[in-house]
């Protein structure tokens, strides 16, 4: 089920909450939650907001801390550094949040004691969170061809081609309009992109074709992809088009349906399509400091991790100590 948050409920903004890790009791605890708005509610996000917070990110700052006080079930300014051990003893165990969650748990109640209600709290300074490293899932090419085959409604192999051809996010090829893309320079503008950045990505000919056959299937004044669905009328025609894009959720289902379709039996989602492009990326010769600024990195370390996913490069550098190593 899907809630709206009641500040951001006019900006259109929705993600999906994660609550069924929780107890009945607190699940109930927290629709409660959602249906206020105090005092102190308002000045979080208004602290937010100054701060430059993107909406995403305040949502899920204040969702989370929703999640705190429906789990301590007082008041913030009664909440103890004993209630902050339990909480994330509790996350960290029956919940099983993974590192990222925790680390946004923990970023949203330090931001809430320092500004909306500074407290002092014993258990911040010393509680990490401790990330781990693991290597990006990738697809090989011919899985990401295979996969892609499988998609026949024009709409979502559309948006799954986009995004592995220009590496974007989800969020990031969902809310593209048709005035994004520049075809005489075969550019996109990527805006508001993670950090409130904008960045321009190249886009093929070839990808260009593609959109312009989905677009006209729908002609959307605006967006790119709109909720749209066709009518099960013998005319085909089209109904419920909205001024939204249609969800992620719904986008990752005709992804996991295609790799069911191809015999894929390893974990993989959207995201996977953006590791593929930049390694595959990388395989082609294509620089590092390109391939960063395409998927908009800050940093090249971000970046690099994908040289050690790269079969092509791993087994060239192979080759290169084989051949050091010949005349021994």
């Amino acid at each position: 089920m899907e809630r709206t948050s009641p500040k951001l409920k006019d900006s259109g903004v929705r993600r999906p909450l994660r609550t069924n890790e929780f107890p009945w009791e607190m699940q109930q605890r927290l629709e409660k939650l959602r249906n206020q708005n105090s005092i102190l509610r308002r000045k979080f996000v208004s602290e937010l907001t100054l701060h430059r917070f993107s909406e995403q990110t305040i949502y899920k700052y204040l969702q989370t801390f929703l999640k705190l006080i429906a789990f301590c079930w007082k008041v913030p300014e009664k909440i103890t550094d004993k209630d902050l051990r339990r909480f994330f003893l509790f996350l960290e165990g029956p919940c099983a949040w993974s590192p990222s969650y925790l680390v946004i748990a923990l970023c949203s109640i330090k931001f809430f004691y320092r500004h909306t209600y500074p407290k002092e709290f014993p258990f911040l300074k010393v509680y990490r969170v401790k990330q781990k490293r693991s290597l990006p899932p990738v697809f090989s090419r011919e899985t990401v061809r295979l996969m892609l085959a499988q998609v026949k409604d024009i709409r979502y192999h559309a948006c799954l081609c986009l995004i592995y051809s220009c590496g974007l996010r989800v969020s990031e090829a969902l809310k593209l309009e048709t005035s994004d893309i520049n075809s005489e320079t075969g550019t996109i503008l990527i805006r508001d992109a993670k950090g409130g950045k904008n960045r321009m990505v190249p886009i093929t000919e070839r990808m260009l074709n593609i959109l312009r056959k989905m677009w006209i299937t729908h002609r959307h004044d605006r967006l790119l992809f709109p909720a749209y669905k066709f009518s099960p009328k013998q005319t085909p025609s089209l109904f419920g088009t909205k001024d939204k894009p249609f969800s992620g959720g719904t986008l990752l289902k005709h992804l996991h349906l295609a790799l069911l379709a191809i015999g894929y039996d390893k974990p993989a989602n959207v995201h996977t399509l953006r590791h593929s492009f930049a390694t595959h990326a990388l395989e082609e010769g294509v620089e590092m400091k390109t391939v960063q600024e395409i998927l908009g990195h800050a940093h090249l370390s971000t970046t690099g991790i994908y040289t050690h996913v790269t079969s092509k490069l791993s087994r060239d550098g192979f080759n290169a100590i084989e051949r050091l190593m010949s005349d021994l």
